[in-house]
């Protein structure tokens, strides 16, 4: 793997439109200056014209458009589109373009090489161009805007799909409202690169800019920023996860735009050989696409914090609560401006980690950009200026001439629907249904339980350095930055199947997280049950159960599964679950495949939805899969079957004794875990010192506490602030893995 093909970007962005959506060249111009003066946000090579990439996302120029299909002897219908693709292989790229077109009642009525001027391109950018074409597109039959926007979408997923094998060939816009122009150019050098921008009939009502700066990507092309919807400046550190969970989350979705055959021929969503940004803007073009509210497709990916706020308002509360069912927050540092055409806005992340300063003009101008003084605007034209907090979004309408403060759109999204009597009536907190934590300690005591510890390697050591703390203050111990432990594949000691993972680190995440001091922003609530159709807002979709944590104690694991026994009151199918051992006598990797094969059975056939993996049958015969082994492969046998999307995963383990080893499991799919063993041994601990009743039931909070703080400690290492997005992230690097297996 090339390290510097792995994608991470800290930028310059901005926006500039009319309110009132009137274009002229003046705002274009307008643009290209502003994204001029952040040209130090970016990187330069040493010929001096390469960078990382820079460009705008333009309204539609309809005349200027009118103008160049009429100087080639065509008349442009009053619904048209124009497609921007980067070609390496001309004739038969443009052969499967069109070909996708004539199938979904598409006409490409002319094709035009765009001038370039390649004096503005450097040596580098040069040796990389691409052949950049424009495809003007209508409709073959009377088409509702709507269709015609659907058919231009479908479109432009089949073909990505038919070339995907083709890293250099890229579609940078394809859409009736907007146009891209991008490139390896430098900002100053980009006027100068499309003549087109030259043109005085070049009139534009809004612009997108971005010029990017890649921590550690190679520059391209097709990386240069504006994407199609969005612009952004930060790293999704949970990229990883959220390209899993975008695999399977919209398998058995039903969309009001496109039929299910349709749907089948986008998917999958997201791209490969793209950015993390790339990949955001996939989905916030997906959602649009299929009829999602512009408003409530950003904010239920970039949501603002919500746990920890004492003042947010309980409809608004209410509205992320509810997204959170279907959607996980696309976490990291970020300030994305984005664009349908009519609406235009930005966002900022819940940390408030990028800047984003807005100014309001007496002419009706909006002007978002990364930092004050991109454009020279006297002082008596500045009407209002500000800048967005940490998870706030402003935004235009630009086809009512209406800006949309924070409080505007939290009071829309909150009045929306009825979602605090939704979530009322169909999602419980587990904590509701027990009166004390760690009352009953009945599921904590085991025979033989120094056999067990000796297996599982809790040594007097673990017990007196670390758990002991934990059940003291709470909290982890602090250990001394001097480790000389050896990497656990070339240590000659047993080490545990979670020590062989090493946790990545965030690129840019600049300041680092702070869970304690920013505890705000920080959230490591669960959810049990599927995820029902995200495309459509139904009160179903708010049908869940939640925990205020990934760790359970016995009696909170008792009360979940009181939802899901047949014989209980309290059943309902969606929470059906059962209990899967990891034992296994010989053959390890044959046993993982059967353990796979049962629950993918049960799943399919029993409408299981909530797998529980334990490994309570250790015995002189029978061995144990390692719990992260496990839960990874039932993570992807479930994805490959297209059953991921309905089934919640537990494991009940002695594996987790320390939050890095609880992390592990996290990362790979779990959504909670048991630790049995750490428990049992908590009370052994208690029982030898003749503690009280309640000083037990301290002890064991603090053990249930300290590995909560745990798991945010890890988090903010990698910049994501929630357990949500950490899970199925897979942030980790496994040293020498293969060795052990092979002794295992």
């Amino acid at each position: 793997m090339n390290l510097a093909e792995q994608f991470h970007d800290n930028c310059g962005f901005g926006l500039l439109a009319h309110i009132h959506n009137q274009p002229s060249h003046q705002l274009l111009h307008d643009s290209i200056k502003s994204l001029s003066r952040m040209m130090h946000r970016g990187a330069i090579a040493a010929d001096g014209k390469t960078g990382d990439g820079s460009g705008l996302l333009c309204s539609m120029p309809t005349g200027f458009m009118r103008q160049i299909a009429e100087d080639n002897g065509i008349s442009l219908p009053k619904q048209f589109a124009v497609a921007t693709l980067f070609l390496s292989d001309t004739e038969t790229q443009l052969a499967t373009f069109q070909q996708h077109c004539e199938k979904n009642d598409l006409n490409v009525i002319l094709t035009r090489v765009v001038p370039l001027d390649t004096d503005a391109l450097g040596e580098y950018a040069l040796k990389k161009l691409p052949h950049i074409v424009q495809l003007f597109v209508v409709p073959a039959a009377l088409t509702a805007t709507r269709r015609f926007d659907a058919l231009i979408y479908l479109t432009r997923k089949e073909v990505e799909h038919q070339l995907d094998q083709d890293p250099d060939f890229y579609i940078a816009s394809f859409s009736r409202t907007t146009v891209s122009y991008k490139g390896l150019v430098m900002p100053t050098y980009i006027e100068k690169l499309f003549p087109d921008l030259q043109r005085d009939d070049f009139k534009i009502s809004f612009a997108l800019f971005h010029q990017r700066f890649s921590t550690n990507t190679l520059p391209q092309w097709k990386l240069a920023q504006p994407l199609r919807m969005i612009a952004h400046n930060g790293e999704i550190n949970s990229i990883k996860g959220n390209c899993f969970k975008a695999l399977n989350k919209f398998t058995t979705a039903e969309s009001p735009i496109f039929s299910a055959a349709e749907l089948k021929r986008i998917l999958p969503i997201l791209e490969s050989g793209v950015s993390d940004s790339a990949n955001l803007d996939n989905m916030v073009e997906f959602l649009l696409a299929n009829g999602v509210d512009f408003f409530k497709a950003i904010r239920v990916l970039i949501p603002p914090a919500r746990h920890n706020v004492a003042h947010l308002p309980a409809k608004l509360r209410a509205f992320y609560e509810y997204a959170s069912a279907s959607f996980e927050p696309w976490d990291g540092p970020a300030a994305v401006s984005l664009t349908n055409g009519r609406y235009i806005g930005c966002v900022l992340d819940r940390n408030g980690l990028r800047p984003a300063k807005y100014v309001i003009t007496t002419d009706d101008r909006l002007l978002i950009s990364s930092e004050y003084g991109v454009l020279d605007t006297p002082a008596e034209m500045i009407r209002e200026r500000g800048r967005l907090q940490s998870g706030e979004m402003i935004a235009a309408d630009l086809e009512r001439g209406e800006i949309f403060y924070p409080r505007d759109i939290d009071r829309y999204l909150m009045e929306s629907q009825p979602y605090k009597r939704w979530l009322t009536e169909h999602t419980y907190y587990l904590q509701e249904f027990i009166e004390r934590q760690f009352e009953d300690l009945s599921d904590y005591r085991y025979p033989e339980l120094d056999k067990l510890q000796r297996y599982h390697n809790i040594t007097s050591e673990v017990v007196n350095l670390v758990i002991r703390t934990m059940m003291k203050e709470g909290k982890e111990p602090v250990g001394s930055m001097g480790d000389d432990s050896p990497l656990a594949a070339f240590s000659d000691q047993q080490r545990n199947f979670s020590d062989f993972f090493k946790q990545k680190f965030a690129q840019v995440t600049n300041p680092p997280i702070d869970p304690l001091r920013e505890k705000v922003v920080m959230s490591t609530t669960i959810g049990f049950g599927g995820i029902a159709n995200p495309l459509i807002e139904t009160k179903e979709r708010a049908k869940r159960l939640k925990s205020n944590s990934p760790i359970l104690s016995h009696d909170i694991f008792q009360a979940l599964l009181t939802f899901g026994d047949p014989e209980l009151p309290r059943y309902e199918p969606c929470y059906k679950h059962l209990r899967f051992t990891t034992g296994f006598d010989q053959n390890l990797e044959q046993s993982l495949q059967q353990l796979g094969e049962k629950v993918v059975t049960a799943v399919q056939d029993n409408g299981i939805r909530i797998v529980i993996l334990d490994d309570r049958v250790l015995s002189a015969e029978r061995k144990l899969i390692p719990m992260a082994m496990a839960v990874g492969y039932i993570n992807q046998q479930l994805l490959r079957v297209g059953q991921r999307q309905h089934v919640t995963i537990i494991a009940s383990t002695a594996e987790v004794v320390e939050p890095h080893a609880a992390a592990v499991l996290i990362g790979y799919g779990c959504v909670a875990i048991y630790p049995w063993l750490l428990y049992a041994t908590s009370l052994e601990l208690c029982e030898n010192r003749n503690l009280t009743a309640k000083d037990i039931r301290l002890s064991l909070k603090n053990i249930y506490d300290a590995l909560t703080k745990g798991i945010l400690k890890i988090m903010s290492k990698m910049g994501i602030s929630t357990v949500s997005s950490y899970r199925n992230a897979a942030l980790f690097d496994v040293i020498g893995l293969n060795e052990q297996l092979v002794t295992t």
